[in-house]
């Protein structure tokens, strides 16, 4: 099993460049490139480890693998078929709560916050007909339905919004409980920004960026430049200890985060379908398994999201649909596949984003 840091820039990652800010730099990067690079690591590690060329390859990941994976995916097969490339033995890839289109972000963290009826009806039903459903979109009109449902919610984890939250810093087993603040302190930042700019030109209203700070004031999302989200997790501290560091050969002047202020991505292919890249996959013949599983307690990519794509891929499904399955005598959450694919979608009851975090047992199944 091989551990990836990307895109470069990210982690332990770093690049040479003299000018890596550059527009064709190392940390001016995208959907596209990332997935060119991640395919060049891989045969890159296959060069250095030629024992295991022959191996069979899977790929995994979560959240906006959601975009990495399908695309690597659809990068290794096709220059496989190419033909140009060393052969790589490719069996499938496995995403978790992927962000695969972009009502599977916030969105669907919306119709969440309704299925767990953490918002009233009048509001829900406000947001419906005035924003989502609406013939024609209206910023302002979406920006205060938005700033209205952050507010009822409350103080909740929006990666596992039946857990507690942190009340206090004052014991490290507190502390540790922060861990995955920095992924929702950037992801927000972005993904609020880009929602309010999708149907403009890039740019920010002063009427539009003040109801925007007003979001982030109330759900108590820090600006990214002040906040240092991991300074007391158990791994930021593991993994910057020197003797970690010589372990795993890595650059010992540099300090791991789990987020980088290093790269400059393009935040607006996060609004891409990448759900059609499974259609090429299936339909193309290449036999791979693909299993998207989803823990249905998270509100950042939530299960009602991935729900909202995957069955308009057009295939029947197999056997039963939604098959209950259970861990320790427990239902550990509902299985469905589909027919003539080695497609399979597996929600996980009661896990959060990072579903092997919160429901380990279940994800082990």
């Amino acid at each position: 099993m091989v551990f990836i840091e990307q895109p470069c820039g990210v982690g332990f990652s770093y690049s040479d460049q003299e000018s890596p800010y550059s527009n064709d730099g190392d940390y001016v990067t995208n959907d596209d490139q990332a997935a060119k690079d991640n395919y060049a690591l891989i045969n890159a590690f296959f060069d250095k480890f030629p024992q295991y060329r022959a191996n069979d390859l899977y790929i995994a990941s979560e959240s906006y693998g959601g975009h990495y994976m399908p695309q690597l995916s659809k990068e290794i097969v096709d220059r496989n078929s190419a033909g140009q490339d060393p052969h790589l033995n490719f069996k499938g890839m496995m995403v978790g709560n992927p962000g695969t289109t972009f009502y599977s972000i916030i969105p669907a963290g919306m119709d969440t916050y309704w299925g767990h009826q953490l918002i009233s009806k009048p509001l829900y039903d406000g947001f419906v007909n005035d924003c989502r459903g609406a013939p024609h979109f209206n910023l302002t009109v979406c920006e205060s339905y938005y700033l209205a449902m952050y507010r009822a919610v409350g103080d909740i984890n929006p990666y596992a919004i039946d857990y507690p939250v942190c009340l206090t810093d004052s014991t490290p087993a507190e502390r540790a409980r922060k861990y995955g603040r920095g992924q929702r302190t950037w992801l927000m930042n972005y993904a609020l920004s880009n929602l309010f700019k999708k149907q403009t030109d890039g740019t920010l209203s002063s009427e539009s960026q003040m109801t925007l700070n007003e979001i982030r004031k109330t759900i108590k999302l820090e600006p990214n430049e002040n906040y240092e989200p991991c300074a007391d997790d158990y791994m930021t501290q593991y993994l910057n200890q020197e003797s970690v560091k010589k372990a795993i050969h890595v650059k010992t002047d540099i300090e791991w985060k789990d987020c980088s202020t290093t790269l400059r991505y393009d935040n607006g292919d996060r609004h891409n379908d990448v759900s059609p890249i499974y259609n090429y996959l299936i339909d193309g013949g290449y036999g791979l398994n693909i299993l998207v599983f989803s823990g249905d307690d998270d509100d950042v990519c939530a299960t009602i999201g991935t729900q909202d794509w995957i069955w308009g891929l057009g295939y029947s499904v197999a056997g039963h649909p939604w098959q209950a399955y259970t861990v320790d005598g427990q239902v550990g959450g509902y299985l469905t596949k589909w027919k003539n694919t080695k497609l399979a979608f597996a929600t996980v009851h009661g896990a959060g984003h990072e579903v092997p975090t919160y429901k380990p047992e279940a994800a082990y199944w």
